[in-house]
């Protein structure tokens, strides 16, 4: 599974960083987007271009230091166990293309297989049918290296021709077909019915363009500047146009797909006024990055709301100290309001109780609704929601002591009424009320007969909003600056982050622990991580168009 996934982000990261350096940049770019209708359902596609050389230098900053050969022979070993065809052939597919790459060390070596390392790219919906679009560097070199790639994986594709056209066809004795196009110095892939007709394809291979297009409706640009998206690739699936698509089809390419797998139209008549209510109040969702250079990159999704949602999700944010920093060698924290948050589930549930989803295929979100209410209520949420309003657990080490894993740091509790936390928290530790804690007072160590003998030292702390407990720290001062420590003001739902020395620490710690689940190379990508990877971070945050969800990577 390791080298799996060690080989397609290599794979992955050689055929979509996005961008170029000719001159000619816009005017293909335009052409690019001029393929894409502007009512698509869904579309990625990006506007401009990072040079050529910098995304090649980002690509190898990317790979891991093992050589791709390795992992090659681990995947070639893997074939024999392999009965299923269908997945013996992908896997065919995934080393023919790995060797391909292997001994690729400059961007003359990319460019000789007719690739370029930043493609610009799109991914669209003619109707639901999807076409991919992606530039390449030389169009007959590249016909050669995919020649050389389907010989060894044992594929062997038929062709066909349409208005003079010459596309290869994948899956020749399938309903729906996989084709795939070399021409204008682009390669295309599709999936198409098998009897589609000549105007069909032409759709697909854009030698009939729509009317209206992404490019004359400027919708990218403002997706772009509204999110402050890179030019580098954004996109949009667009839920009331998708479950429209699927009910009542407006393009063909929809219809014969539907027809290819005799799948029957989506009868939202008596649904209609529900997917209106969903779609409203949820939009679609947006794809984008907000940073993508030699030094950091940052993915961002954000799942699209209404005005009355966002206000809602705003309102559960809390202060949690610390909260959206980087300050240790990992953490994971939250804030929310829960008692609010409480109050806002009932409000939404009664909501449904009161004008419930009527169709029978929504029905299941009914239920959905009745079990949250039910959850929410339980004495032991309501307990702790009138408590805690949110958490940051700081790593600072990991390590082994005496044959066991060990670590030291910091747990902050964000309360209301952080005397409340430790009343309730005393009914499961006495010690911990015992303490006599106080607001500003000093750190105390926490003693008890029901920890474990291995347990590290204990310490403890309060403020007005918050209570600190520290493991195995040095210094018990470190817990007022915990509590003191400023909270975001992102209005962050979520945030966590892994630095590469706690990817150096787990991988000691990894080699030090007998498992029959673990192999060295497992241990070994660990520390690739950490060579490469200076900083991690992941986040669920309230953003004005709703909720996003964000990862980000600081390269060493």
């Amino acid at each position: 599974m390791k080298t799996q996934l060690s080989l397609a982000v290599t794979l992955v990261s050689a055929g979509l960083l996005s961008g170029c350096s000719d001159d000619n940049a816009s005017t293909e770019a335009a052409t690019m987007l001029s393929y894409i209708p502007a009512d698509s359902p869904y579309f990625m596609a990006s506007s401009e271009a990072m040079p050529e050389q910098e995304a090649f230098d980002l690509y190898q900053r990317l790979q891991p230091m093992a050589s791709l050969e390795s992992d090659l022979d681990e995947l070639r070993a893997t074939l024999p166990d392999i009965d299923d065809e269908a997945s013996r052939s992908m896997m065919k597919l995934l080393i023919a293309m790995g060797e391909e790459l292997d001994g690729v060390e400059s961007l003359d070596d990319f460019h000789a297989l007719g690739l370029k390392v930043s493609p610009r790219a799109a991914l669209y919906g003619l109707g639901i049918l999807p076409v991919l679009r992606m530039q390449l560097q030389d169009e007959e070199a590249f016909r050669e290296t995919l020649q050389r790639i389907l010989t060894k994986a044992e594929i062997t594709p038929s062709t066909a021709t349409t208005n003079g056209t010459e596309y290869w066809i994948l899956t020749p004795e399938a309903p729906v077909q996989a084709i795939l196009v070399i021409a204008d110095q682009q390669l295309l892939m599709s999936v198409v019915p098998q009897d589609a007709s000549d105007e069909l394809l032409a759709q697909v291979l854009g030698s009939d363009l729509p009317d209206s297009n992404l490019e004359d409706s400027g919708a990218l640009a403002a997706l772009e500047q509204r999110h402050d998206f890179t030019p580098y690739g954004a996109g949009e699936v667009d839920f009331s146009r998708l479950l429209n698509e699927l009910s009542s089809p407006s393009h063909a390419g929809t219809q014969a797909l539907m027809d290819a797998v005799e799948a029957e139209q989506l009868d939202l008549s008596a649904c209609q006024a529900d997917i209106d209510r969903l779609t409203s109040r949820f939009p679609g969702l947006l794809l984008g990055m907000r940073e993508y250079n030699q030094d950091r990159m940052e993915m961002n999704v954000i799942l699209e709301t209404d005005e009355s949602i966002v206000t809602d999700l705003r309102a559960l944010t809390t202060q949690v100290p610390g909260l959206g920093s980087t300050e240790g060698m990992a953490s994971f924290g939250m804030g929310l309001n829960l008692p609010l948050l409480l109050q806002t589930a009932q409000r939404y549930a009664q909501e449904v109780r009161q004008n419930p989803f009527s169709c029978d295929e929504l029905q299941d979100l009914n239920s959905a609704w009745r079990d949250i209410n039910t959850a929410m209520n339980n004495p032991a949420t309501m307990m702790i929601g009138s408590a805690l309003s949110g958490l940051r657990a700081r790593i600072d080490s990991l390590t082994m002591t005496d044959g066991e894993p060990s670590g030291s740091g910091i747990l902050t509790l964000a309360s209301p009424n952080p005397m409340g936390l430790v009343t309730t928290a005393g009914a499961f530790m006495p010690e911990l009320g015992a303490l006599e804690l106080e607001p500003g007072g000093e750190a105390k160590q926490i003693e008890s007969m029901m920890l474990p003998p291995e347990t590290p030292t204990l310490h403890a702390a309060m403020s007005d909003t918050a209570i600190a407990l520290g493991a195995d720290i040095s210094d018990p001062a470190s817990l007022q600056e915990a509590l003191q420590a400023p909270a975001s003001e992102r209005d962050l739902l979520l945030h966590g982050h892994l630095t590469g020395e706690f990817y150096h620490s787990l991988a000691d710690v990894m080699e030090q622990v007998p498992s029959d689940e673990l192999e060295a190379s497992d241990i070994e990508m660990f520390r690739q991580y950490a060579d490469i990877y200076k900083n991690m971070e992941y986040w669920f945050r309230v953003d004005d168009a709703g909720v996003e969800m964000s990862f980000s990577l600081e390269l060493d």
